[in-house]
């Protein structure tokens, strides 16, 4: 499966260490709400001005117990992509590009969202 590069150089960010944690931890509380939690991983990158999410099949052993959650890689193929945030310079607004299948982007213009990280997570963890 072909799809569009992360922009920038790979784990270089410029949103802050302290929003990035409070970004992944809430993202992770909230991913761990869902019935998909079950099944699936949640990774949370962040690379330039974004914080890329994207699900992963949680590894099991052979006897169907979960094994520790994968080192997140850029160049994981296993991963599907649900959408990024943007970072605007403060923790309010969020801006979201949900992940287009259909031409494999983020998308930048037409479903592009602005609001509160809160409403914003809720919005991309709905694809899961």
């Amino acid at each position: 499966m072909s799809r569009r590069k992360k922009p920038g150089t790979p784990w270089k960010k410029t949103i802050p260490s302290e929003v990035v944690s409070s970004v992944t931890r809430y993202i992770q509380a909230e991913f761990k709400k869902r019935d998909s939690a079950d099944y699936l991983d949640v990774f949370v990158i962040a690379q330039q001005c974004y914080v890329y999410v994207e699900t992963g099949d949680k590894a099991r052993d052979a006897f169907g117990r979960p094994l520790p959650k994968p080192r997140v890689t850029t160049s994981s193929t296993t991963h599907k992509p649900l959408g990024r945030l943007k970072y605007l310079g403060s923790t309010k607004p969020w801006e979201f590009h949900p992940y287009k299948w259909s031409d494999e982007v983020w998308d930048d213009d037409e479903f592009r969202q602005t609001g509160s990280l809160e409403d914003l997570v809720d919005m991309l963890l709905f694809k899961t």
